[in-house]
């Protein structure tokens, strides 16, 4: 979960004090409805981490059933034919055409989802 500091204005990943200031300054949780109110305030943007995680989901979701596709493609043409090549060509292309094609549907649901996201006045948070 995003936590931020009111003192720094900074954002982190979890933990309950800023690691940054001097001091034990509580950080708040962004998520709840009473501090909604000092998002406002804040010199980044957390929506940069979020739209990130959308988007590798789908990427990872594409890395990850590409192989089993690809390898049931193959062995069910192998088994229909005994044509090695020709199947092995279609399986990896199988592979190679569901990972690159959530590669690329991530990089632009990321790309339109920052279309809102003004960078003029808030630095945009990425690490």
């Amino acid at each position: 979960m995003v936590k931020f500091c009111l003192q720094c204005k900074s954002a982190f990943w979890g933990g309950q004090y800023c690691p940054i200031c001097p001091g034990e300054i509580e950080l708040l949780d962004a998520a709840l409805p009473e501090n909604k109110k000092y998002l406002a305030e804040l010199n980044i943007d957390v929506r940069p981490k979020y739209y990130a995680r959308s988007s590798m989901l789908l990427s990872c979701f594409g890395f990850v059933m590409a192989l089993p596709l690809g390898a049931f493609v193959f062995l069910r043409g192998l088994a229909s034919s005994g044509n090695v090549e020709l199947w092995a060509g279609i399986g990896i292309g199988t592979i190679v055409f569901i990972s690159w094609g959530c590669w690329y549907l991530s990089h632009r649901l990321f790309d339109k989802q920052m279309e809102g996201v003004e960078v003029e006045d808030k630095e945009p948070q990425l690490d």
